[in-house]
């Protein structure tokens, strides 16, 4: 005696999902997606957190090691040597701390640090700003150091004859968009780092001085 397939309401039934089936399947991904992306992008957030924490102990190893191996001051924001050995082209008024820097870490392995481990956070926002070629790199291009946003970090020293903490910084994003870099600052209302220098990312939201904005050093909570 052979056995028959069940009729259900709608016909025969096949080996395949009713239209029904296939809206539940999708309902429940959809319910599941949304319970789970609010971790998933705050997983994403904390790594960039770390990453960009991270590029500022880079960044301070260079600028220590830059003052104790010859110098004997912290690389400037405004491409001035005080000692006047080094020339450097000045630059058009955007991301100036950051590419003062970079220019002043890349003369010299000894005395600066290595950014080509890092090609990812190098970045010229700010177009046509080129001057003498930096030797670490063998480029002309003013580059700056970016945090995991892309966007360029302001950089704030004690050594400087024409910037320093007090003057707001010029940050370009690219395509003709600039957002300003103030120094952060204790609860005494003195600069972080004072005595050194200071690193500042704008975060996610790409605005310096809001509150998921990153230091070195990090300002108290």
């Amino acid at each position: 005696m052979r056995n028959t397939p069940r009729a259900s309401r709608f016909g025969n039934r096949s080996d395949g999902f009713t239209l029904v089936e296939l809206l539940i399947v999708i309902g429940i991904l959809g319910v599941l997606a949304a319970a789970f992306l609010p971790d998933l992008l705050a997983g994403k957030q904390y790594a960039n957190e770390t990453a960009t924490v991270a590029n500022f102990a880079k960044l301070t190893t260079g600028c220590e090691t830059f003052q104790r191996n010859g110098h004997g001051y912290y690389p400037p924001d405004d491409f001035v040597d005080p000692l006047k050995q080094l020339q450097l082209k000045s630059d058009n008024g955007q991301n100036t701390g950051i590419e003062s820097l970079v220019a002043f870490l890349s003369q010299a392995r000894a005395s600066g640090a290595d950014f080509t481990d890092t090609p990812a956070q190098l970045t010229n926002t700010d177009g046509d700003d080129n001057g003498a070629i930096l030797p670490l790199l063998g480029r002309k291009d003013r580059v700056e150091f970016a945090d995991a946003w892309n966007t360029p970090l302001a950089y704030f020293s004690k050594t400087t004859q024409n910037g320093g903490f007090a003057k707001a910084q010029q940050i370009a994003l690219g395509e003709g968009q600039v957002v300003i870099a103030n120094s952060a600052k204790n609860v005494d209302g003195m600069p972080l780092g004072k005595e050194k220098f200071q690193f500042l990312s704008a975060g996610i939201d790409k605005v310096f001085g809001t509150d998921d904005d990153l230091s070195w050093p990090e300002k108290p909570k």
